[in-house]
C-alpha cells in the first residue's frame, strides 16, 4: 500500500486538559496508527497542529516530551493562562488502582496518576465536587523509598502495552516513568531520572536499567530490596534480582551495561 501522507495546519496558543479516564495518543492521525502513549484524566497537553479535514489534533505532553495525534472528539481546550496555571501550581495526584470523584451527579472513574486540579482556574471547583472516593498525594512533595515502593507495587500484574499507561496495559519505559511521577519525580521520555551510583549501593526505590548498546534499548526494574526487584515481562512481577539479570542476558547480546540511579539524597 502507498504510504498516505497527512497534511496539517499549524496552531499557536492553543492548549488542552484530558478529561476523561484515558485519552490514547496515536502515531499518525488515524486509529489505525500505532498507540504511542495515553493521556490521564487532568493531564494538560499543548496543541500544535490540527489535521486539514479537523478529525484530529497534533499535541505535545510537556511533562513526558511526548507528541502525538488525537481525535477531535477527544479535544477539551482551556486558554493559555489555565494551562500555565496547571503547570505552575501544585496538584493531588491519584494513587489508588482505581478512583472516583462525583460531579454535577455523574462518577467518573480515574486511575493513578490522574491529577485533581483544585482551585479557581481548575476543572473542578472542589467546593461544588460531590465527594471524592480514593487516595491522593500532594504532587509537590516527594515521595520516600517507602511510599515510592507502595505506588510501584500497586501495578503488579499489569499487562505490557505498547504506549500503555495504567494497570490496564503498561509500556515499559512509560510505566516506570509514570511510577516515579506518581512519586513526585520527574522522568520524561528523553531523561533518565536522578543520580548514578554504584550498584552494590543500592537501596530498596532506586532504578535498575540494563542497557543494549547494541540496539540501544533499555529494561527497567526497581529495586525492592532483600534481592528482589520489580519489572516487566509480558506483565510487571516481582522475582530476585538473578532471575531478571538471567532473563536479560540470555535474551540480549553479550553488550550489555547494568546501570543504577537514585532519585533519593
Amino acid at each position: 500500500m502507498p504510504k498516505e501522507n497527512f497534511n496539517e495546519w499549524p496552531l499557536i496558543d492553543s492548549f488542552g486538559i484530558c478529561r476523561q479516564t484515558l485519552l490514547p495518543v496515536y502515531r499518525q492521525p488515524s486509529t489505525n496508527s500505532a498507540m504511542i502513549s495515553q493521556l490521564l484524566f487532568g493531564e494538560c497537553y499543548q496543541v500544535l497542529a490540527v489535521s486539514t479535514d479537523r478529525q484530529w489534533y497534533r499535541i505535545f505532553h510537556e511533562d513526558s516530551r511526548m507528541g502525538g495525534w488525537i481525535s477531535t472528539k477527544s479535544l477539551k481546550e482551556i486558554h493559555k493562562d489555565e494551562y500555565q496555571n496547571f503547570l505552575d501550581q501544585d496538584f493531588q495526584i491519584v494513587t489508588s488502582p482505581i478512583a472516583a470523584i462525583e460531579y454535577m451527579g455523574t462518577n467518573l472513574y480515574l486511575l493513578p496518576g490522574s491529577r485533581l486540579h483544585f482551585s479557581e482556574l481548575e476543572l473542578f471547583n472542589w467546593q461544588e465536587t460531590i465527594g471524592f472516593t480514593g487516595t491522593s498525594r500532594a504532587h509537590a512533595k516527594r515521595a520516600d523509598r517507602d511510599e515510592l515502593l507502595e505506588i510501584a507495587l500497586r501495578y503488579i500484574n499489569a499487562p505490557w502495552q505498547a504506549g500503555g499507561r495504567s494497570i490496564f496495559g503498561l509500556d515499559e519505559l512509560q510505566g516506570f516513568a509514570l511510577i516515579y511521577s506518581i512519586a513526585g519525580y520527574q522522568w520524561s521520555s528523553a531523561t533518565l531520572p536522578g543520580r548514578i551510583l554504584p550498584f552494590n549501593h543500592a537501596m530498596p526505590g532506586d532504578l535498575f536499567i540494563f542497557h543494549d548498546e547494541d540496539s540501544r534499548q533499555d529494561q527497567f526494574a526497581i529495586y525492592l530490596g532483600m534481592e528482589e526487584v520489580l519489572w516487566m515481562d509480558s506483565r510487571m512481577k516481582v522475582s530476585d534480582l538473578e532471575e531478571w539479570e538471567g532473563f536479560l542476558a540470555n535474551n540480549r547480546n553479550k553488550q550489555v551495561v547494568l546501570e543504577a540511579r537514585s532519585v533519593f539524597n
